[in-house]
């Protein structure tokens, strides 16, 4: 396995390499380029870009004296202004992930206690830039750069990144792009996606400057300033929402910031974290939304208007949060798996409006298509001379039939104290896509402490949904017997069509629900779920590998183990299982 992994590596490493010496680029998935050179494009073909082949990237930003020293990535998105903080940080975990994942296939490479030290080197050697400020990935994580103030921050339309490195850690470059696009993506932006590449020889103006600049017509008119402000104000509502879980809970939020006491933020501590707490104060400091009083953090007069803003708004603020829910765009990654299933979902037949056929006897008369019928009789009476339309059973036309399986989903969420902060966040967000994306049912089941309930009974409601989501409140013991009994409980009483349980956890049982052994337990339950011909979905961490393993064997279910429980992941894998079941056959 380590020499197939290396395999890899090299492979990527010595493609890359090949393109660098020829002085080309490459696009990486959808979005990113990189190349040794400078990168333009054209505002009217947006999707084509431009690889200077006589301009290398190092002499040009670096004023270096040799060539292809410098890497020069572009991830694009569309026109927006982007937190370099955020997106800094989403590099660092992504670079984290790479070097865990290198020393598991490859312990001899380096050891556990270098990891802190490479990772520090190379967030160092990345120099990133965005509307909001520029510097290397470990000055910008810490947040030790000063930041273009909120105002002053010009929409961009790619995310840009320089950094020099050893081929042999060119792998790391696929982890970087996907941190990229999901810092986009979770600042409620789309990534654009790169059609074409064009190496062109044309000679550029050197000037100084950071990276590719795309004009804007009109930009420091009134309209545009308006524009910038109003999308600045609306990225700032939409972090509020992803950290709070909806519009309500934001503008309840910034009401509890008055200068008698910060009621509220205790609450918010316990359930999301309290580093969690802090980082949104800071970023609304640096946004001059709110300062610190006397005796608690309370609103400036920019802070006062985005809270009556988002009350005044708040329909059309939390339809915009559901738009940015259904457009959100999974990145598709590999996963170590485990599957152990061969349930088929069970299919019925309905009516398909978009196929119509002539009738036969077995055709139903509730199916007749009657305008086709209708022009159909038309047509015969007028070629026949006939002086009435009449309409004959050989006019007549029926819509066709297809087949359509039904997959109402449960989630059964360990909610132990170490699910709290993102990990809780990304649960909640796997549910409200599901049921804004599909036609189909959600539930959600959580267990902690000594028991379980069901927080959420199967439903299309998405006010239903958000109302139960909001009562989570991550902390104790992990009762998973119990969770998996609950689950199987509401499947059978709301008697789902071809149920699909998504069990995640990020640990292992610790207490019990028949006997003294906790582990014994949830697996007697896991037997349950096959018996009831339900189809499991198991998502874990490395850490609950192997008891996983065997509760999904048990189970007869498929185990997914992922680096984090972050939104992406559990979007990828839980999507993945739902369309194998849907359309199996």
């Amino acid at each position: 396995m380590e020499s197939y992994e290396r395999h890899k590596r090299l492979t990527l490493e010595n493609y890359l390499s090949a393109y660098f010496r020829k002085n080309q680029g490459v696009r990486l998935g959808e979005t990113t380029v990189v190349s040794c050179k400078v990168h333009g494009n054209d505002p009217k073909t947006p999707g084509e870009i431009r690889i200077y082949t006589d301009q290398d990237a190092g002499r040009y930003y670096f004023k270096n004296t040799e060539d292809n020293l410098v890497l020069h990535m572009d991830v694009f998105h569309e026109p927006a202004s982007l937190d370099p903080v955020y997106v800094a940080r989403r590099i660092w975990q992504g670079i984290e992930t790479y070097f865990n994942k290198v020393y598991d296939e490859n312990r001899s490479l380096y050891s556990k206690d270098d990891l802190p030290k490479l990772l520090k080197i190379l967030t160092q050697k990345i120099i990133l830039r965005t509307s909001g400020g520029n510097g290397n990935v470990f000055d910008l994580a810490s947040r030790k750069v000063d930041l273009v103030p909120e105002k002053a921050r010009k929409p961009q339309t790619h995310v840009h990144l320089l950094f020099s490195i050893e081929p042999k850690y060119y792998d790391s470059i696929i982890f970087i792009a996907d941190a990229v696009e999901q810092a986009i993506m979770n600042q409620g932006f789309e990534i654009r996606r790169v059609d074409k590449i064009v190496h062109t020889e044309r000679e550029l103006e050197t000037r100084p400057g950071f990276g590719m600049g795309i004009g804007l017509p009109g930009f420091n008119s009134p309209e545009a300033r308006e524009q910038r402000y109003r999308q600045n104000r609306l990225q700032i509502i939409m972090n509020l929402a992803s950290a709070f879980g909806s519009i309500e809970d934001a503008a309840r939020f910034l009401e509890s910031l008055t200068p008698t006491g910060n009621i509220f933020l205790g609450s918010f501590a316990k359930k999301h974290g309290d580093g969690d707490l802090k980082q949104t104060l800071l970023d609304l400091s640096n946004a001059d939304l709110v300062k610190k009083g006397r005796f608690a953090f309370i609103l400036t007069e920019e802070g006062k208007a985005l809270r009556d803003f988002m009350r005044d708004h708040q329909k059309e603020l939390e339809a915009q949060v559901r738009k940015s829910i259904r457009r959100y765009q999974i990145v598709r990654h590999n996963y170590k798996t485990y599957r152990n299933t061969e349930l088929k979902s069970r299919k019925a037949q309905i009516t398909d409006h978009k196929k119509v056929t002539g009738w036969s006897e077995r055709a139903w008369l509730s199916d007749i298509a009657i305008p086709e019928t209708v022009v159909s009789a038309s047509a015969r009476s007028y070629l026949e001379g006939q002086p009435h339309v009449t309409i004959k059973k050989k006019d007549i036309k029926v819509f066709g039939k297809k087949s359509f399986a039904p997959i109402d989903t449960c989630l059964a969420i360990d909610c132990s104290g170490s699910m709290v902060g993102e990990k809780i966040r990304a649960v909640s967000y796997l549910a409200e896509h599901f049921l804004l994306t599909s036609k189909e049912k959600v539930s959600v089941v959580i267990f902690h402490e000594t028991g379980a309930r069901v927080v959420v009974p199967f439903t299309k409601s998405y006010q239903k949904l958000q109302e139960g989501l909001r009562t989570i409140q991550p902390e104790g013991l992990t009762p998973l017997a119990k969770g998996i009994v609950e689950s199987i409980e509401v499947i059978k009483k709301k008697r789902a069509r071809n149920p699909l349980l998504v069990l995640i956890t990020d640990g292992i049982p610790n207490y019990p629900l028949w006997t003294t052994d906790a582990q014994k337990d949830a697996l007697t339950a896991a037997r349950m779920i096959a018996e009831n011909k339900i189809r499991l979905v198991c998502i874990g961490v490395v850490p609950n590998e192997n008891f996983m393993k065997e509760l999904a064997s048990v189970g007869q279910g498929n185990l997914y183990i992922v680096d984090e429980l972050d939104k992406n992941s559990l979007l990828d894998v839980v999507t993945r299982e739902w369309e194998q079941y849907k359309y199996s056959k």
